[in-house]
């Protein structure tokens, strides 16, 4: 049997990073693959295991196992005189790996999760001990975590080694709720090094977190999620301004009207944006003029990607034409409906298709009026690879000439067409529309529909045109 050299081997392995199933089957073929394919799903299950209730309680529980066998003597001495024995299943073999280096990510939801099936009954004393003993081994043994969930009111930096850990931690995503002002002071001491922050249900406008975030050195992405309908977060405004110049990545919601936008124009190198207005029922007592002044004085060079929900158009828009033409993917979800929306959905489509040459996907909501403007699109955006339209009416039969727009004017690179159950194509249509793709050579074409079921006879055409 011809070996492959292990580079190669570590390339193949790299790809099947998500596919747990395959990685193990690899480490039953011999010790050489066993040895590189082990640290990868190991990392998987660091990854995979960010919120461990979604695994089965079997699969829990032997990860958990194979993690208690890493415990020191003394923490388990400990345990045993508070009668908790551990593991609960030994080994008898000696582990041929020290799995604890392969953690890659953490979150405390998996150190609650493991000791409250370890322990086999309720004692909040005993989980607590187990508990501790865990971030113990962590902070001593797993040198390579530089992702950490923290969602506990436990005072983590209290254990020993705990400064080293948090100093080399380079992703840091909490629940602002669990975290008291002493513990973000306490944090700000020794974890500078974030660049990647998510901060969940946000209350208010912390000046404890607002001197945690100024901090770090180095942040590049943020993402802030808003608990509070009321309150105006003016200190964390501008403390992202002043975090700007390393920003790269920043997500914004569900509120997002609770920040002033004064940041904007100091947002030069920002790839990734994304703007979630879900929450905001007060739409019209907006002040929209403001985020129209401060967008309109910011470029975006280096804009990439750009998400929105419940968002005036017209925002959309001017972030596009102020972008650098280098966006690759748009998604823009139930924009907000204005007296003039046909007008204004009109516009945005346009500067679409005038300022994002390079656009490999798009989620758009388009009015049935436009659909020339889509045809436009189409022709000029030569790289799309994904479409993805929604609409807020009911065009029957409209569904028709976008498919015949499609046909025309859809790019050689397009493969992926997605839409919701308001575009009714009829049974002729969809019919001409796949012989035309067919007869053009081009890429296999996925149709989703999303929503309602398709009709039978549509399967029907999907059966005899050989579509997937």
């Amino acid at each position: 049997m011809v070996q492959l050299v292990e580079d190669v081997l570590l390339l193949i392995f790299i790809e099947l990073q998500n596919d747990p199933a395959s990685l193990y089957s690899c480490i039953l073929v011999n010790k050489t693959w066993c040895r590189i394919a082990v640290p990868i799903l190991w990392k998987y299950f660091s990854y995979a295991y960010k919120n461990p209730y979604n695994h089965k309680r079997e699969s829990r529980e032997k990860l958990y196992n194979v993690i208690a066998h890493f415990l020191p003597n003394s923490s388990k001495n400990k345990l045993a005189k508070n009668d908790i024995k551990l593991p609960l299943n030994l080994i008898s073999n000696m582990l041929l790996f020290n799995y604890m280096e392969f953690f890659t990510r953490l979150t405390s939801a998996l150190i609650e999760d493991m000791a409250r099936l370890l322990i086999k009954e309720n004692s909040n004393y005993k989980i607590n001990l187990l508990e501790n003993e865990i971030y113990n081994l962590i902070y001593n043994r797993c040198k390579n975590i530089r992702h950490f969930n923290w969602n506990t009111q436990t005072q983590l930096y209290l254990c020993p080694n705990a400064e080293e850990f948090f100093y080399n931690i380079r992703s840091l995503e909490f629940n602002f709720l669990f975290i008291t002002p002493v513990m973000l002071l306490k944090l700000a001491v020794v974890c500078q090094n974030i660049t990647d922050l998510k901060i969940h249900d946000c209350d208010e406008d912390s000046l404890d977190l607002v001197l945690f975030i100024k901090m770090q050195n180095n942040l590049r992405s943020l993402s802030l999620n808003f608990n509070n309908k009321e309150e105006q977060y003016i200190q964390l405004s501008n403390v992202i301004g002043q975090k700007a110049v390393t920003l790269k990545k920043i997500t914004l919601g569900p509120v997002i009207t609770l920040i002033r936008p004064t940041f904007f124009p100091s947002l030069t190198y920002l790839r990734y944006l994304f703007l979630n207005n879900n929450d905001c029922d007060l739409y019209e007592s907006v002040n929209w003029q403001e985020w129209e002044h401060y967008i309109n004085m910011t470029t975006f060079p280096y804009l990439q990607y750009l998400k929105t929900l419940y968002l005036l158009s017209g925002i959309e828009c001017l972030i596009i034409e102020r972008s650098g033409e280098k966006i690759l993917e748009i998604d823009v979800y139930h924009p907000l409906k204005t007296q003039d929306y046909p007008t204004e959905n009109k516009k945005l489509i346009k500067m679409i298709s005038l300022r994002c040459p390079k656009i490999i996907k798009l989620t758009l909501d388009v009015d049935p009026d436009n659909l020339e403007e889509i045809s436009n699109l189409l022709s000029n955006c030569s790289l799309l690879e994904k479409i993805y339209f929604t609409t807020k009416n009911y065009i029957y039969p409209n569904g028709d000439k976008l498919l015949k727009i499609k046909s025309n004017k859809s790019p050689a690179t397009l493969r992926e067409f997605s839409f919701v159950d308001k575009w009714n194509f009829s049974l002729k249509g969809l019919e001409s529309f796949l012989e035309d793709w067919k007869n053009k050579n081009q890429f296999p074409i996925k149709f989703t529909h999303y929503y309602k079921e398709f009709p039978k006879s549509f399967c029907w055409v999907f059966v005899k045109k050989n579509v997937r």
